[in-house]
């Protein structure tokens, strides 16, 4: 009789857990399924949208011309011809899209045989990074500009499915839903309505490309995170997937050097969980092993980058983005700027006669650069050959510690008071939306007309925020999970903070910090759907008594020793 009491307890155990597994399989698959539909309706929104399809490119003229030269004239990668290069850069203000099928119409864009001289290297200060994403696209898919876009656009799929194979639980799946609405809602703000920034950050462009490092960086810090140990069935699987994320996130610090301070954070949590577990031999050996795992993949990545492009781009220090150039202009966010005397410091009215201008202007960098021409008696036919290499970056670093030697007190109150009014101005700036079209809303309504957006449009958007909602309106997402993934948010919001005061903000410089206050923003709604939903529970499960039921080996336990008595 007891035997068969014991059995039945064993097996009604055994189906509830069962039963619980089942329904923890189809929270997470449902939860996975709402991320890759909001990164669908993203990709729907990019490719129909007549601002993003319509697009000019300010930034990408280098990497767009080396991919050409590439693909046309069998140049080594990420070597161009200058001819390529005046042609994009002299056609910024008409769509990329029209100038690049313009470019392929013989006798009428660019000729067979190369014209003008071979450089090995882009000269635009923004390093290998984009020549690699924009011969990549053109060889995959055409010279189109929506290959650009599509590639953008397959890795951040990849960078998603790669997240969502090692952390599929709803809360961990709604990092994806979360991140795609809030791309989203980016496309319908003034970064793509108002043709001033419009230019200034196309969609796949050199700029956009600081927003696909999100989902790595999640991935790399919630890994440095998990107090879990780790599982030996999974474990292979999981560095594979830490190591495509850390490459990927090494690309985007290639393309756009705005997110390495983001990579400082890993650094950051790595020390500070090192400190905390600094007694745990266990822990630090797994700590360790992912940081491991992270360094081995950039190291392989960016020594195959290296090994696969001209050795200019390490001799010449174009490898990666300029640095110093813009931290010098960061100057000119102060009213005051240029300071008095300052002018008498760099001597270029022979080359520039206006000397140094208000304002954060390429020209400053210039006059800075002619002066230290002339002090250090390089040849005056080698200045536009040297532009932004080496050579450049010192004559700017050099520069800023000159004047902040001699203008402590100006400098002191750029960073700590300037800078800071800059970052609240260009937020205030991003977040307009002009869904009409409403020419008087541009910052210049005198210039290009203003596209309204189309219902289409809307509606993608509309069918964005409430997958979200749904998302975590009825999604069985983990509080403690939750509470992790907000902790990561405010890390990474934080460490886009030293980039602007390092340099400067503008509503097309800072479109990474607009994007995790709107993630933010996302998370903080779902959290109070969780909690919501969480208090309403009991109301409306009142008939249900919640049982604490033991698990088949504890239940085993407890009944022989039942028996015994």
């Amino acid at each position: 009789m007891h035997g068969v009491v014991l059995h039945s307890e064993g097996s009604a155990v055994g189906a509830a857990d069962g039963v619980a597994g089942i329904q923890a399989r189809r929270n997470s698959m449902f939860a996975v399924a709402l991320a890759f539909l909001a990164f669908a309706i993203y990709a729907c929104a990019v490719f129909t949208l007549p601002q993003v399809r319509n697009s000019l490119a300010c930034c990408e003229s280098s990497g767009i011309a080396a991919g050409i030269s590439n693909i046309m004239y069998g140049t080594p990668l990420g070597s161009l011809y200058s001819g390529t290069f005046t042609y994009f850069n002299d056609r910024i203000y008409e769509p990329l899209s029209q100038t690049l099928e313009q470019a392929q119409i013989p006798d009428v864009g660019l000729p067979a045989t190369p014209s003008g001289t071979l450089y090995a290297t882009t000269r635009d200060g923004n390093g290998i990074g984009y020549p690699l994403v924009a011969t990549a696209a053109f060889r995959l898919f055409g010279i189109h500009a929506w290959a650009l876009r599509l590639t953008m656009l397959l890795l951040m799929a990849l960078s998603a499915a790669t997240f969502l194979w090692r952390f599929h639980s709803a809360a961990f799946a709604g990092v994806v839903t979360l991140y795609f609405t809030a791309l989203t809602v980016m496309l319908f703000t003034s970064l793509v309505w108002d043709p001033l920034w419009q230019i200034q950050i196309a969609v796949g462009g050199v700029r956009y490309f600081s927003l696909l490092s999100v989902l790595p960086l999640f991935h790399v810090l919630l890994t440095l995170v998990d107090p879990r140990p780790p599982q030996r069935d999974t474990a292979t699987r999981d560095a594979a997937l830490l190591a495509l994320q850390g490459a990927i996130l090494l690309l985007t610090v290639l393309v756009r050097g705005s997110t390495l301070p983001q990579v400082a954070g890993i650094a950051f949590v790595g020390m500070v969980l090192a400190w905390r577990h600094r007694r745990s031999t266990e822990r630090l050996r797994a700590l360790f092993g992912k940081l491991a795992v992270i360094g081995l993949a950039s190291v392989v990545s960016l020594s195959a980058i290296a090994a696969a492009v001209p050795r200019d781009y390490l001799t010449e220090g174009r490898f990666g983005p300029a640095i110093w150039e813009r931290v010098t202009q960061g100057l000119g966010t102060n009213p005051a700027w240029p300071f008095a005397g300052v002018n008498d410091m760099f001597d270029c009215k022979q080359f520039m006669p206006q000397g140094l201008q208000p304002g954060t202007l390429d020209d400053n960098g210039h006059c800075i650069w002619f002066d230290y021409v002339l002090k250090h008696h390089i040849p005056i036919e080698k200045v536009e050959e040297k532009l932004l290499d080496s050579s450049y970056e010192t004559a700017m670093r050099e520069a800023f510690f000159k004047i902040a030697a001699r203008y402590p007190a100006d400098v002191l109150k750029t960073f700590i008071y300037y800078k800071p009014l800059r970052i609240a101005k260009s937020f205030a700036k991003s977040v307009k939306f002009n869904f009409g079209g409403d020419q008087s809303r541009a910052t210049n309504p005198a210039g290009t007309p203003v596209v309204p957006y189309p219902p289409l449009a809307i509606g993608l958007l509309l069918v964005s925020l409430a997958v979200a909602l749904v998302h975590f309106g009825i999604g069985a997402v983990s509080t403690a999970e939750l509470s992790r993934i907000v902790g990561v948010t405010l890390l990474l919001a934080a460490f886009t903070l030293p980039n602007y005061f390092a340099v400067w903000a503008a509503p097309h410089t800072a479109a990474d910090l607009l994007l995790y206050c709107l993630f933010g923003l996302g998370l903080a709604v779902g959290a109070m759907l969780v909690a919501a939903r969480s208090a309403l529970h009991p109301y409306f499960h009142a008939t249900r008594v919640p049982v604490c039921r033991p698990t088949t080996s504890e239940g085993n336990i407890r009944l022989r020793r039942n028996m015994g008595r």
